[in-house]
């Protein structure tokens, strides 16, 4: 008797292994997963230097590899991204299309991680369009949301302050992005740290408090320094630019615009690079430096002739320039 039923249980065990249908191994599974979110990764470093069509190609492949194993939380992710690469490019409606498939799927997965990320992203689309109110209450209902991810916490803090400065309430601003900055300086995030304190710079400079606004652009530099994000630093460097001319510190307003004016033209950023040399421009006019203003006046006029377009990453804009 003992026999005849591991017999059957072997015969079970090979028709089970000979079906086409049978489960995959869990560890395949996970190889799979694993290798959507290498595809998800590179898209990242992809979006990070505005290269969105290589960007979209790999959140593609990451979608697709998801899909495959019936990665909900994954797929849910992969919509986020590619909503994120339409608003960065300026695509609106397919941007809208993306998130809300984000959402869908992060519902399915009962992932409220996810679900945080997908409505931070329809925010972020009624950021860019305009509807600062509506995107404030996304924002919130995110920071609800986030309540085991602090990473996903401090990006919706970060962008319920920039709502909220549009909005006029710079004050619970400043309290949104000293909470999201200590959670980031935790995790050791340093481009999000950065991000976080180049907007406490701006509604700083705003409220008219260049010192403590030129003290944060410093740190803000500092953490993008740190994760050698080259298209924050000349953007930190054009801000502390801004700022050491506004506090009378023309030397050192120098010496920031030329090294953002460097980093930009290394790193690709033709936005920050013309903002550089029409500081270079201002200030040499100031400084009396003749031929270095016509140097970079020539500059200028030479890149305006390219007709180049700068691609300034994801929205919301954070904030202007600090200036």
């Amino acid at each position: 008797m003992k026999l005849h039923t591991m017999a059957a249980i072997a015969a079970a065990i090979a028709l089970i292994g000979a079906c086409s249908s049978a489960p995959k191994p869990k560890t395949e599974f996970f190889e799979t997963r694993n290798k959507a979110a290498e595809f998800a990764k590179l898209g990242d470093g992809f979006m990070a230097t505005a290269q969105y069509s290589q960007a979209a190609k790999y959140y593609d492949e990451a979608l697709r590899t998801n899909s495959s194993v019936d990665n909900l939380e994954g797929v849910s992710a992969s919509h986020a991204s590619l909503g994120r690469v339409y608003l960065a490019t300026g695509d609106l409606g397919s941007a809208e299309a993306e998130y809300g498939l984000a959402r869908q799927y992060a519902l399915m997965a009962g992932s409220a991680a996810a679900e945080a990320t997908a409505t931070l992203g329809l925010g972020e689309l009624r950021y860019a369009k305009g509807e600062n109110g509506a995107a404030l209450a996304l924002f919130e209902e995110a920071i609800r949301l986030s309540a085991k991810s602090e990473s996903t916490l401090a990006i919706a803090l970060h962008d319920s302050a920039v709502a909220k400065n549009a909005l006029g309430r710079s004050a619970e601003a400043v309290v949104d992005l000293g909470k999201a900055a200590a959670i980031n300086s935790k995790l050791k995030r340093w481009t999000e740290l950065a991000a976080n304190r180049y907007v406490m710079a701006s509604v700083q400079a705003a409220e008219g408090k260049a010192e403590e606004a030129f003290a944060s652009a410093l740190l803000a530099l500092a953490a993008d320094k740190a994760a050698e994000n080259g298209r924050g630093i000349a953007g930190d460097l054009a801000a502390c630019a801004n700022l050491a001319t506004k506090i009378g510190r023309n030397e050192e307003a120098w010496s920031y615009w030329l090294r953002s004016f460097d980093t930009a033209v290394a790193s690709g950023d033709v936005g920050i690079t013309r903002k550089a040399l029409a500081g270079l421009v201002s200030l040499a006019a100031v400084m009396g430096r003749t031929d270095e203003q016509a140097r970079y006046e020539a500059l200028a006029k030479k890149l305006d002739a390219r007709g180049q377009e700068g691609q300034d990453g994801a929205a919301p804009a954070p904030a202007p320039l600090p200036n």
